[in-house]
């Protein structure tokens, strides 16, 4: 589900600018902006979903949302205007988000207490893998018989495979087949002790309205807005920027697929880590090796650089989609997982929007991406500085100050 999900629309946006400013002659600001928009719709309707997975399930949400889905993306093949190319991207944003990482995270967490962070990054490889085959193919239908045509393409495999998946696969929780959740038996007489510390398990849950009010919620839903500004910004115009540089189309394509790869690297990294360090370090070093990255970037005068920046991007990266369910569980549990999980994923949303404009804005003032890399390098450190402050986890009492 991912896979098709993430690698048909996030990691191929970048394929389609340079085949739509052809047709159309848009700006490269013009055609960003309906990725801003579609992640202003994912981010909008995310709280909303989450709270539809409470009171419907996840199956009936993904099963209706798959329909749709194929639906909007045979929309965008009709596209004859710019206005009718950002409603169609709207419409998207708003199905995607009910097939998305949110159900995935809702339903693993509930499937997994212990290895939680192993298991969400298991599933989350899903995301890596789209972007691995999924921009090549997008590339080459694109060239061959036309932007038109992929959209068709992307719309007809969200209908013959991903609708299979929900109706035959899905189950919504552990319970539905008659079992516990992994390591819920262990967990019980556990809670408490420093055997296993790093277990994610809170002793009582925190309610929505609770937890949003607290300094974990605040610092953190910070730090996921600049960082995924930063990635966005970058990610969204990678394949023009290695264009800018002197990079061949086929080379740039190739980049973003082995960013993609090697992401699902880091979310099997990233995921584990969470669970055998102090949680707090994960994101840390999640953020801080992305700002590396894009110094690499922005010296690369040589394949050596390139490709290190590639790898080092492309790892870390991963690492963001899995320590966003993460955190949301590691602070406050699962009792309001759904609705935490929305508003989290609303506020990373709007950093993901707004980096895509921006870099597109940029792009179009400076004629060159470069003080935007410089930008989104200096926010990563700040939402490293973000995750630090946030600090430690406690459980929800009733009459505590919020502010701990």
């Amino acid at each position: 589900m991912l896979l098709l999900i993430y690698g048909g629309s996030a990691y191929s946006f970048s394929i389609f600018v340079t085949p739509l400013e052809d047709t159309f002659e848009w700006s490269r600001a013009a055609i960003s902006m309906a990725i801003s928009i579609y992640w202003i719709g994912h981010g909008i309707c995310a709280p909303f979903i989450g709270r539809l997975l409470q009171a419907l399930g996840s199956k009936r949400v993904m099963c209706i949302s798959t329909l749709l889905c194929g639906v909007f993306y045979v929309a965008l093949s009709l596209t004859q205007s710019l206005w009718f190319y950002y409603a169609a991207f709207a419409m998207l944003s708003t199905v995607t988000v009910g097939i998305g990482y949110i159900p995935v995270s809702d339903i693993v967490s509930r499937w997994f207490v212990r290895r939680r962070g192993t298991a969400i990054g298991i599933a989350m490889i899903g995301i890596s893998a789209g972007g691995l085959i999924m921009p090549p193919l997008v590339s080459e239908i694109v060239l061959r018989f036309g932007w038109r045509s992929a959209f068709v393409v992307l719309g007809i495999l969200a209908w013959v495979v991903c609708l299979p998946i929900v109706l035959f696969f899905m189950k919504d929780s552990p319970q539905d087949a008659g079992l516990l959740p992994y390591g819920e038996e262990e967990v019980i007489p556990e809670t408490g002790s420093d055997k296993k510390p790093y277990l994610n398990v809170l002793k009582e849950d925190w309610p929505f309205k609770a937890a949003i009010q607290t300094k974990a919620f605040i610092f953190s839903s910070l730090a996921f807005f600049f960082a995924p500004l930063a990635q966005a910004g970058l990610l969204m115009h990678q394949v023009p920027i290695l264009l800018d540089i002197g990079i061949s189309p086929t080379t740039a394509a190739t980049a973003l697929g082995l960013t993609a790869s090697i992401g699902a690297l880091g979310k099997l990294a990233f995921g584990r880590l969470s669970e055998i360090i102090q949680f707090k370090y994960a994101p840390m070093i999640c953020f801080g090796l992305q700002a590396l990255s894009i110094l690499l970037l922005l010296n690369a005068d040589s394949p050596v650089m390139l490709w290190g920046y590639v790898v080092l991007f492309g790892f870390s990266m991963g690492g963001v989609i899995v320590l966003i369910p993460l955190t949301v569980g590691h602070f406050f549990g699962l009792t309001a997982f759904g609705v935490i999980m929305g508003m989290l994923s609303f506020i990373q949303a709007m950093g993901s929007s707004c980096g895509a404009l921006i870099s597109g804005i940029i792009y179009d003032t400076f004629g060159s991406y470069r003080p935007a890399l410089i930008t989104y390098a200096g926010l990563y450190l700040i939402a490293v500085m973000l995750i630090f402050l946030a600090g430690k986890t406690r459980p929800y009492e009733q009459g505590l100050p919020l502010s701990g």
